[in-house]
């Protein structure tokens, strides 16, 4: 009877000092989170010594003890338990460990491969002890485990991926492949996985090459991982004929009538391979004509089409102009395009693609042909036809914009706002609707109205109105101008909307002239020398922008007149010395200007171009 309150006393001892170990090692690991490893490695100690078997105290005076590089401690602790425990392999993998990091690599070695010696050995623990290894970034040694554990588990793909990551980690690039390789033969299902861990390192030097070269010898013809994965490395090495013969061959062997086509079709869309993409997507549609996807394949190939015409068009426009004249572009391709887009409108009527093939013949119609009627009617017949649809914010913003060309600010308002009342209308279009409201209530004089719109925008700073936005609002603040001679900026600038370059730089001068225009005149005198550049009256041009540049730090458009005098003489004059020079004198002048970088673009284009 005496026995029982013993052993109850002893129960009530060993929790306690079970409680008490527990407190000391959560204030070590406290100690060692902080960098404190003295004071962690003294209480872990204490531990050690009164549980010398407990493996979580091993661990601890492990990581402290290599931290304060204290290995003969260390080395003495791992071979007393490895002694005691003879199976434990993590004992095994820590003492290479802290041989290693001793500078003894032979003995690292010879412990960390002790534990293979003998039979049975469970093949994970050629994982276990290579995560040490890896610690110490010994990958030639890790691989030399790694290819021992492969040869003896079953889950031989399982070390294929160690492997093949040590090899690209090593840049053993085939190596790497040809684990890879080995994966996919025997688990197809892992392809993905596969492509994203080459992928990682597709783009290392020699990676790509040697991939290649490899899954190119191993591939299985009837394995259609291997086509997936060699597709998408043509594609980065941008053989997109040889991609585009494998794609031919997926489609065909899973039947799923283009729509891995389509998909590559798109990619090579949005590569800008506007030829190859036409090809791809009319392939679908002659071969397919009940493919799943052939509206979107036929929009596609009218979008690719349109996408080489726009390029086209793009070269003959006088881009470095800040205001340039629209006029009729002349090409055969142009009958091409609207055709294909008009096939889509009458072959899929009253769809998506038909109203989005109907926004794009307006666009072109507008643009490239100068046809205001027929885009407006277009235009019109989409917002009234499908308001739901996604195109109708867009189809919205251009008949907007035609209004404005034609002077209908009334037009031009009602429908920017329209924009704001639809549904599928994104934030940035709205945005740009918004600003767009802004400035037609700045042409009409309303400039309360205007400031309104225009607040609205700069609530978004990433929004790509915002920054036009912005100077628009400073010129509104009535304590900078007064009300008349904003209304005749508000004029001029309605007319170079307009595209009526003469009729505006009249009206810009008469405020550049005027000495009590305060910011008004400054700002005026460059967008006068801008229409001057519309109509081709360099020498004017320049001499207005001269007369801005002189001014120095004293206009803060000053910077904008040396960059403009740069243009001019480079692309309108052809004096590309000259033109280097005033580059050359932006970047001395105006450092923080925000033409500094273009200045040194194209002060290295006129370096590096060819005498004619």
């Amino acid at each position: 009877m005496k026995i029982a309150p013993l052993i109850l006393v002893l129960l009530i001892f060993s929790v306690h000092a079970q409680q008490r170990n527990e407190q000391k090692f959560s204030l070590a690991q406290s100690y060692e989170q902080i960098g404190d490893y003295k004071s962690a490695v003294k209480l872990y100690e204490e531990l050690y010594q009164s549980d010398g078997a407990n493996a979580m105290y091993i661990n601890a005076l492990y990581r402290t003890y290599t931290q304060l590089k204290n290995y003969a401690a260390l080395v003495n602790i791992l071979d007393e338990r490895i002694k005691q425990k003879p199976d434990d392999i993590e004992a095994y993998g820590m003492l290479g460990s802290t041989y290693y990091l001793m500078g003894n690599e032979e003995k690292a070695v010879e412990v960390w491969n002790k534990p293979f010696q003998s039979g049975n050995i469970n093949p994970v623990f050629y994982r276990v002890v290579g995560n040490f290894v890896l610690e110490r970034r010994a990958f030639e040694i890790a691989i030399d485990l790694y290819e021992q554990g492969k040869k003896a588990s079953e889950d031989k793909v399982l070390y294929a991926f160690d492997l093949a990551r040590l090899y690209s980690l090593t840049m053993q690039f085939e190596k790497a492949a040809q684990e890879y390789c080995y994966i996919l033969s025997n688990q197809p299902s892992q392809q993905q996985i596969v492509e994203s861990n080459v992928f990682q390192n597709v783009n290392r030097p020699g990676a790509l090459d040697a991939t290649i070269k490899v899954i190119e010898d191993c591939a299985e013809k009837n394995n259609l991982s291997f086509s997936f994965l060699l597709a998408r490395l043509y594609s980065e090495k941008k053989s997109y004929q040889k991609a585009y013969e494998i794609y031919l061959y997926i489609d065909e062997v899973q039947s799923s009538k283009g729509r891995d086509l389509y998909n590559f079709g798109r990619q090579m869309f949005s590569e800008k391979e506007y030829k190859l993409a036409a090809d791809i997507f009319k392939k679908i549609t002659d071969d397919y004509p009940d493919s799943p996807v052939n509206s979107q394949a036929s929009l596609g190939y009218a979008r690719s089409l349109e996408a080489s015409l726009l390029e086209d068009y793009e070269k003959t426009l006088p881009l470095w102009k800040p205001y340039f004249p629209l006029k009729k572009f002349e090409s055969e391709e142009t009958e091409k395009v609207l055709s294909a887009f008009n096939a889509i409108i009458n072959l899929f009527k009253h769809s998506e693609p038909a109203y989005e093939s109907m926004l794009r013949i307006a666009v072109i119609q507008f643009y490239l042909l100068n046809n205001y009627e027929e885009a407006r009617r277009l235009l019109e017949t989409i917002v009234k036809e499908a308001p739901l649809s996604k195109n109708s914010a867009e189809a919205y913003l251009e008949l907007g914009n035609i209004a404005l060309i034609d002077g209908k600010l009334d037009e031009a308002e009602k429908d920017f706002s329209s924009i704001l009342k639809l549904l599928s209308a994104s934030e940035e279009q709205k945005n740009k609707a918004i600003y767009k409201l802004g400035k037609v209530n700045f042409y009409q004089g309303n400039f309360d109205e205007a400031k309104k719109n225009l607040s609205k925008v700069l609530g978004n700073l990433k929004d790509n109105s915002a920054n036009d936005a912005i100077e628009l609002t400073l010129l509104l603040n009535p304590q900078m101008n007064d009300s008349s001679n904003l209304l005749i900026y508000a004029q001029a600038e309605f007319l170079a909307e307009q595209k009526k370059f003469d009729d505006a730089a009249a009206s810009y001068n008469k405020l550049a002239e005027n000495q009590q225009a305060f910011v008004l005149r400054s700002i005026s005198a460059i967008n006068y020398g801008e229409m001057l550049i519309a109509v081709d009256n360099y020498n004017e041009a320049i001499s207005v922008l001269e007369n801005v540049s002189a001014e120095g730090e004293k206009n803060i458009y000053a910077d904008k007149a040396v960059y403009l005098l740069g243009k001019i003489n480079q692309y309108g004059i052809k004096n590309f010395s000259k033109a280097e020079e005033y580059y050359q004198r932006l970047l001395a002048d105006y450092p923080k200007s925000i033409y500094t970088d273009d200045a040194r673009a194209q002060i290295l284009f006129l370096q590096n171009k060819p005498e004619t």
